[in-house]
């Protein structure tokens, strides 16, 4: 997709010899700084993360990175006017516009066997050099991707809490996304991923020999790993699989499971006694989200 800024249309096609001052007036033209501000971007103290404690599901420590408002703010710059633009695999379900854990779940909704997976430590995972490859291969230079890096990558990953790194990991993982859906295809299968969470599915109930070991495999290619405190989940669709939170009824259809509909009651009645504006906005966002899923076709 052409980016929509410009001066970044003037950019030459990767592998050609590019003008250094062109991408940094570029660059600095895409964020709204003056040129002399990009150096402070790379080395000055107002642009830096702040890190937030937190917890993960295994007990494990959940490391969120909070950029500095300074810095934050050309992020968001860069995601709006560049990233936003940049095409990613159709199978990459989250982080995207019109991409949900709806969309995640519905390809599968018909199939008869399901295989889901979570990767481990997913931005973390996501290294820098793989971020510089894939911005070396938008035509970027060399200056102006050790200024895009600085900007988005910290320590040689993606941080957790920085706006960039959601959608900059659907766009470095788009030829993991293309040899994972290749795999799929290959043994009549259905393959979509929403963030770390992937999902396979078949129209019979065998999973094909040495699958999830081919995957396993692509994924150590790309740096990832299995989470070890899920492993692989196998199972049927009549059974009531879920993906992402939601439930597979094997007939098309998908649904919340009966807990969360009980969580959006009790918010909703709190919503009403408190009067607090904080739970009125998520008792309405829930509801939302359940009658999205209520209000969803079924898959064909």
């Amino acid at each position: 997709m052409t980016p929509r800024h410009p001066l970044v249309r003037l950019l030459p096609p990767w592998g050609r010899d590019v003008d250094e001052a062109l991408q940094r007036e570029a660059v600095a033209d895409l964020l709204g700084v003056a040129v002399d501000e990009l150096d402070a971007i790379r080395m000055g103290p107002r642009y830096h993360y702040r890190p937030l404690a937190g917890t993960k599901p295994d007990g494990r420590e959940r490391r969120i990175l909070a950029p500095s408002p300074a810095l934050k703010k050309l992020q968001r710059r860069f995601l709006d006017a560049y990233l936003v633009d940049q095409e990613v695999h159709p199978a990459a379900m989250a982080f995207r516009p019109g991409g949900s854990t709806l969309a995640h779940a519905l390809p599968h909704a018909r199939s008869r066997l399901i295989a889901a997976v979570d990767l481990r430590d997913f931005f973390e995972s996501t290294r820098g050099g793989r971020v510089a490859r894939w911005l070396a291969a938008q035509g970027w230079d060399r200056e102006a991707t050790r200024i895009l890096m600085r900007l988005c990558v910290f320590r040689d990953a993606l941080p957790q809490g920085a706006p960039t790194s959601p959608g900059l990991s659907n766009l470095v993982n788009r030829r993991l996304d293309e040899r994972l859906d290749g795999l799929a295809r290959r043994t009549g299968g259905v393959y979509t991923r929403y963030g770390d969470d992937l999902a396979f599915s078949w129209p019979d109930e065998r999973l094909p020999g040495g699958f999830t070991a081919s995957v396993e495999d692509v994924l150590a290619r790309s740096g990832y790993e299995v989470q070890p405190r899920k492993g692989w989940r196998v199972g049927a669709a009549r059974d009531g699989f879920e993906i992402v939170g939601l439930v597979l009824a094997g007939d098309g259809r998908v649904r919340v499971p009966r807990a969360l509909r009980w969580r959006a009651a009790l918010l909703r009645w709190r919503a009403a006694l408190v009067g607090d504006p904080a739970t009125t906005r998520r008792a309405r966002g829930l509801a939302g989200y359940l009658k999205m899923v209520d209000r969803a076709p079924r898959t064909r």
